[in-house]
């Protein structure tokens, strides 16, 4: 996904625990973001979510399954 695309997130592949950290920072099924930034080499990703920015490791960034809804015109 690149920088300033905008998707909806589909569902989850984290575990429990892990799923529930992610509802605590606001994210869930359903729920549109923006990705604002991602660090080369494996770095944080940051999203838009509910008009507040969330950072997420790499880790757990990858096991947020979203459906793109427009690529943005910005970043790479």
């Amino acid at each position: 996904m690149k920088n300033g695309s905008k998707a909806r997130i589909a569902y989850f592949t984290a575990g429990a625990q892990a799923e529930k950290r992610l509802k605590a920072l606001g994210l869930a099924p359903g729920k549109e973001i923006v990705k604002i930034s991602g660090l080369p080499f494996h770095g944080p990703v940051v999203v838009n979510v509910n008009h507040s920015q969330v950072a997420l490791g790499y880790g757990l960034a990858q096991r947020v399954m979203v459906e793109v809804l427009d690529e943005g015109t910005t970043g790479r």
